[in-house]
């Protein structure tokens, strides 16, 4: 009797490809937690450029800066400082997502600063893409603070979690919705006035981040990707919503404008970090390429 009768190759396949993306995160982190920074460096992918945001910082103003790097120097000058800093002592993951060609978690992590010797826990998001081959190609991640110290706004009205994920939601669904109808205005409307964002970069295709910052800016690159891609549509494959955060991959077919009626797609596995105000402060993601 057929009761799911999914494709059994299918199956197979994907779950190679997330338990593949799952492995080589365990691998990178466990070598974050052992902290020698040339067995570090060898969990990367071979080949970049890579996707790093590792630095994240919120200035006194409450908007945030999002240093990026993309190259294998920057990486382990950035690991030397790190580790040389502190020590990771544990990840456990409360939120997993084992996508085909990242993972995404929520994850408690425990880390001591060498100057104090005194181990303390944070709420942490990371991002961890990969390619087909062994390593990861990216570490994107952020220490989840309390919305009210994110954007320099609060809204003062007093909200549950509940209604507070419910607005998430819905500002998240808005976000899409205004991709899919190529709404510059309205995707512009979703983002906080100290908006950053470390993204894939789809305008040029370079495969590295976009680093973006400020509302105009964002406004240039999100008017810039319509003009060069005419967007037939947005698939939603994958969503967290917490009350500080939203993660979603998204599955984007669109037809290049310079290239007639042919199309590619792409997909794209993003968190969006929600200020005290309600609307996106940050942005940190990557995609796969165009295809």
């Amino acid at each position: 009797m057929r009761v799911i009768d999914t494709d059994a190759g299918l199956l197979r396949d994907s779950a190679a490809a997330a338990l593949h993306a799952a492995e080589q995160t365990t691998i990178h982190i466990d070598a974050e937690i052992v902290g020698r920074v040339p067995e570090l460096m060898e969990t990367l992918r071979s080949e970049g450029p890579y996707a790093y945001a590792i630095m994240p910082h919120v200035r006194p103003d409450g908007t945030v800066a999002l240093p990026i790097l993309s190259t294998r120097e920057q990486i382990h000058d950035a690991y030397t400082m790190i580790r040389g800093a502190s020590d990771l002592l544990s990840v456990d993951p409360m939120v997993e997502i084992r996508g085909a060609w990242y993972t995404f978690q929520e994850a408690t992590s425990v880390g001591r600063p060498k100057a104090t010797g005194i181990a303390s826990d944070n709420l942490t998001l990371g991002l961890f893409p990969v390619s087909t081959d062994m390593g990861i190609t990216g570490e994107l991640v952020w220490v989840v603070l309390p919305r009210a110290e994110l954007g320099g706004e609060t809204s003062p009205e007093a909200k549950t979690q509940w209604e507070l994920r419910r607005e998430v939601l819905a500002l998240h669904e808005r976000y899409v919705d205004a991709l899919r109808a190529a709404d510059v205005d309205v995707v512009v409307d979703c983002l906080n006035d100290g908006v950053a964002s470390a993204v894939r970069d789809y305008v040029d295709n370079t495969g590295a981040l976009a680093s973006l910052e400020g509302k105009d800016a964002h406004r240039a690159y999100y008017q810039a990707f319509f003009d060069t891609y005419a967007v037939q549509s947005v698939d939603l494959l994958h969503r967290v919503v917490q009350h500080s955060y939203a993660f979603a991959e998204l599955r984007f077919t669109v037809a290049p404008r310079d290239n007639g009626s042919s199309t590619v797609s792409f997909h794209t596995a993003e968190f969006h970090v929600v200020a005290g105000d309600g609307r996106v402060i940050a942005r940190i993601g990557h995609g796969t390429d165009p295809r």
